[in-house]
C-alpha cells in the first residue's frame, strides 16, 4: 500500500480531539418581530395581573370600609332607638297621667248630670204618684159590656 493509496486507514495523531462546540441557532420563526409580540404581550399580561391585584384590593378596602359603615349605622340606630323608646316611655306614662285625669274629670262631670236627672226623675214620680192619687175611683176605660166607638 503505497501513501497514495486512499484506501489505507488513517492514523490519527496524538494531539488530543477538542470537542468543536456547536453553535447555538434560533429557529426561524424565532425573529426578531416575534421577539418584540411575545415581550408586548408578557408586558401586558403583566400589566393586566397588576391591574386586576390592583383592583382586587380596591374592593377588599371597599368591603372593609362598608363593614366599618354598616357597624356605625348599626351602632348609631341602637343608640337611636334606645333613646326614642325611652322618650316614647316617658310620653306614654304622661298620657296615661293625663287620660286619668280626663276620665276623673268625665266622670265628675257625668256624676253631676245623673244626679240632676235622679232628682228630676224623682220629681216626676212625685208628680206621677200625685196625678194618681187624684185619679183614685175615676175610670175612663169604658166598660165591657158598652160598645166601642171606632174614630173617624
Amino acid at each position: 500500500m503505497t501513501n497514495g493509496d486512499n484506501k489505507q486507514p488513517r492514523i490519527e495523531t496524538a494531539t488530543a480531539s477538542v470537542p468543536q462546540r456547536r453553535t447555538l441557532s434560533l429557529p426561524s420563526w424565532l425573529d426578531g418581530r416575534t421577539i418584540a409580540v411575545l415581550t408586548g404581550l408578557v408586558s401586558i399580561a403583566a400589566m393586566v395581573q397588576t391591574s386586576h391585584s390592583r383592583l382586587s384590593d380596591d374592593i377588599h378596602r371597599l368591603r372593609d370600609e362598608m363593614s366599618a359603615m354598616r357597624t356605625e349605622l348599626r351602632q348609631e340606630f341602637r343608640a337611636e332607638i334606645g333613646g326614642l323608646r325611652h322618650e316614647l316611655h316617658g310620653q306614654i306614662g304622661g298620657l296615661g297621667q293625663e287620660l286619668r285625669g280626663e276620665i276623673a274629670s268625665l266622670r265628675n262631670e257625668l256624676t253631676a248630670k245623673i244626679e240632676k236627672l235622679d232628682e228630676r226623675l224623682r220629681r216626676v214620680e212625685i208628680d206621677v204618684a200625685a196625678i194618681r192619687t187624684h185619679l183614685i175611683g175615676f175610670d175612663v176605660r169604658p166598660h165591657d159590656d158598652q160598645p166601642q166607638h171606632e174614630p173617624s
